[in-house]
């Protein structure tokens, strides 16, 4: 089926979900938004102006060892994909900027900060023995530069969507941010990135008229750092899609589980959906859209999104062992399209295997230049432990969305858990 921006419905053979009744009008209200939006672009000769940030500079922060996952050929691999799919030229080239300290200290402590601009004047001895204190992270003489490069390319490209410069932006950064915590390092993570851009809009340029903002996490990991600096701030709902396993799947903390909602004022903008095991891929990430994701967003009406871009869910890549399709990871950033007058910014995150992430990007940089796509994916049903951890979601939270009050589909096929 041949998929565009406005359309947003999955049709292949054996899909038999349906959205809320709820939820359905407001569907086909959004679609008729977005169809008028379109035409009148179309009549003006408009293009998207998509924003695409790619800075050789943040290359620089690269292991010692051949043993890490994380390294430069992540974007060099990306890169090349792009620019060979005539991607690069149809898109607004940017260059990285330097974020500014206090902008990294309003999520970061201050001793968190010194550390990491600190970080790359010390020899390699100390690099170890001070990447070793902390979780699954490792220090090089560009780690600085890199870090502080990655936290403001993303403000950058967030402050020129809201400003309505660009219509969106994808940010090819790394080191990644979303397990950064406020005041230690892990998880491959240095800085926050898109914690970071998320404050700086509320805080620093209400002019811009940013007071809402959906995050979205669908990194294969739970994005713990930016669940832990927004729990209490309903000005942002926090949607992660993660492999849980009960909790043995990093980082392997409990408050990845969907009983975690929030706290204070914030409690029900804090959502996460555990997948329960490995092998989810398009029809499992498509029902948490269509059953919990799409209907918040709908009532939560956000003024700009930010997607903590990571591919390590997709399939080949051995870290998540999942399924996403690259076409797959096209269908559900098409499905966000509908929101924030499709204000978007992909700020990458993980995502290990050169090919995967490539393609997975490459497909979603099209999508949001426009072009249409067509989804074919050999695994068309949700597993029978996807509709049971979105029951649980919904139930979590319908007190906060009634709109989740209703009842799931009936009847819908499903696939077997997978044996190990």
């Amino acid at each position: 089926v041949g998929v565009g921006p406005s359309l947003i419905r999955l049709a292949a053979p054996g899909f038999r979900f349906r959205f809320h009744p709820e939820f359905r009008l407001r569907s086909l209200l959004r679609r008729r938004r977005m169809a008028a939006a379109a035409g009148t672009a179309r009549q003006a000769g408009a293009a998207p102006r998509v924003g695409l940030l790619y800075d050789q500079r943040m290359l620089a922060h690269a292991p010692a060892g051949k043993k890490e996952k994380e390294t430069p050929e992540r974007l060099r691999a990306i890169w090349r994909k792009l620019a060979a799919e005539g991607v690069t030229s149809r898109c607004v080239g940017m260059r990285a900027k330097v974020a500014k300290e206090k902008y990294i200290a309003s999520v970061h402590a201050r001793k968190h900060v010194d550390l990491i601009r600190k970080i790359s004047s010390k020899d390699s001895s100390d690099l170890k023995k001070t990447a070793k204190k902390f979780d699954s992270v490792y220090f090089s003489k560009g780690s600085s530069e890199s870090a502080f490069l990655a936290a403001g390319s993303v403000i950058e490209v967030a402050e020129k969507v809201a400003a309505g410069e660009l219509s969106s932006a994808i940010a090819l950064v790394r080191p990644p941010g979303h397990h950064a915590e406020h005041s230690k390092p892990m998880g491959f993570c240095l800085f926050n990135n898109v914690a970071i851009a998320a404050n700086y809009l509320l805080n620093e340029r209400p002019d811009l008229g940013i007071n809402k903002i959906l995050i979205v996490d669908w990194d294969v990991h739970h994005g713990n750092g930016t669940q832990n600096m927004f729990y209490s701030d309903p000005r942002v709902l926090f949607f992660s899609v993660h492999r849980y396993d009960y909790g043995r799947f990093y980082p392997y903390e409990a408050d990845a589980s969907h009983v975690f909602i929030g706290d204070e004022t914030g409690r029900g903008y804090n959502i996460n959906v555990p997948w329960e095991h490995a092998k989810c891929g398009d029809a499992d990430y498509v029902a948490a859209w269509d059953h919990v994701l799409l209907p918040v967003a709908e009532a939560f009406d956000p003024d700009i999104i930010l997607l903590s871009a990571g591919f390590d869910a997709a399939r080949g890549d051995h870290m998540g062992d999942c399924c996403i399709t690259p076409n797959g990871y096209a269908l559900l950033l098409t499905k966000l399209l509908g929101f924030a007058k499709g204000r978007i910014v992909m700020a990458l995150e993980g995502g290990y295997n050169p090919e995967s992430i490539a393609n997975s990007v490459c497909a979603c940089a099209k999508v949001l230049l426009g072009d249409k796509f067509t989804l074919n994916s050999p695994e068309m049903q949700p597993f029978e432990s996807t509709w049971r951890v979105i029951q649980m979601v919904r139930d979590e939270l319908k007190t906060y969305w009634p709109v989740l009050s209703s009842k799931l589909p009936e009847n819908v096929s499903l696939r077997s858990t997978p044996s190990y």
